[in-house]
């Protein structure tokens, strides 16, 4: 669960500079709307030139996902499924997390995620916040939740994420890859093999525990990014949702900020133990699409934008490591 949360934050990149800032008390952002069917981008296809013999035919097809997208986007999969006929295995952008099959250790994470969503003491989020701060998360709940009656009662970095999902919804987007679970679903239906790694999280409950001792300030520090992003970065997220419906990759290029790491994210991953567990499933990922290279004539994988695009993205280190890439 935190380590969703953890994967959610590092797919919304920051604001572009000319973006000039929105105040929350302006008239709300009218929806974004992508009507009709849209492909998406094009895919990427890796090889390994001068393979040995026998692999120099294989290849790997890598679909990038983004995150929000619009809700009522028809994403037409028919280039997907052209691949999906001749392809062996499906890897998704993020492993299975796996706490045991103990009935009990489950009914323990479930206790303690419910605990430490609160703040302690039965304490309000008014009076762990500064004045102004507060001031300008309440001008947002009254625009995007005025209905939400629980934000007041979660912990800053909860109440941040909570209110970024009520903005994003308000606005036409939501944060849900329905992309990815759409291409699962399609592999299923046509027989094809999805590697899904299972990554198990060792002792949960503690690493819930020490999730709940984050310090009070890093989460209020993630909580003023949000507010912050919400006042000025509606119109880039919208702007990169409609680029990617419509295959722009050269504008999610400019607006793509892999390097950029918000309060939220240090707040988040706080952690050693979810740290290391954030780490573990992305370096995972880029193990399991090497190791399906090599062993079938076609994958298709699925990964965010965000981990692909840049200097220190996945197709930066796949040419890094001797591979060909093509794509848009």
């Amino acid at each position: 669960m935190i380590i969703a949360l953890a994967a959610a934050w590092l797919s919304l990149s920051s604001t572009p500079a000319d973006i000039a800032p929105v105040s929350a008390n302006d008239a709300p952002m009218e929806e974004v709307v992508v009507t009709g069917e849209h492909e998406g981008p094009r895919l990427w296809k890796v090889r390994k030139p001068g393979g040995p013999t026998g692999q120099a035919d294989h290849v790997l097809w890598i679909l990038g996902t983004l995150t929000p997208l619009p809700k009522k986007l028809i994403w037409q999969s028919d280039s997907v499924e052209a691949v999906l006929q001749q392809s062996q295995e499906v890897v998704p952008a993020w492993p299975a997390f796996g706490i045991g099959a103990n009935p009990f250790t489950a009914l323990r994470v479930w206790i303690e995620w419910r605990s430490i969503q609160k703040i302690p003491d039965r304490m309000a989020l008014k009076e762990v916040l500064p004045p102004p701060l507060y001031a300008r998360f309440s001008a947002l709940k009254a625009r995007y939740a005025p209905r939400d009656s629980r934000l007041d009662e979660l912990r800053p970095a909860f109440a941040a994420e909570r209110l970024l999902d009520e903005a994003l919804d308000a606005t036409g987007l939501t944060v849900h890859n329905e992309v990815q679970r759409t291409v699962l679903k399609l592999a299923r239906k046509q027989g094809v093999k999805i590697h899904q790694d299972k990554l198990k999280v060792e002792h949960p409950v503690d690493v819930l525990k020490d999730v709940g001792k984050t310090p009070l300030a890093g989460e209020i520090a993630c909580l003023e990014a949000v507010v912050g992003r919400l006042e000025t970065d509606l119109g880039p997220m919208q702007a990169r949702a409609r680029a990617w419906a419509l295959g722009d990759v050269e504008l999610l290029r400019k607006l793509n900020h892999p390097e950029d790491r918000t309060a939220c994210i240090e707040a988040v991953t706080a952690s050693n133990r979810v740290r290391d567990l954030v780490a573990q499933a992305e370096d995972d990922w880029f193990l399991a699409v090497e190791d399906a290279l090599t062993r079938n004539r076609s994958t298709l994988a699925v990964q965010s934008m965000d981990r692909l695009l840049g200097d220190k993205g996945a197709l930066a280190k796949l040419r890094k490591e001797g591979y060909e890439v093509e794509g848009p």
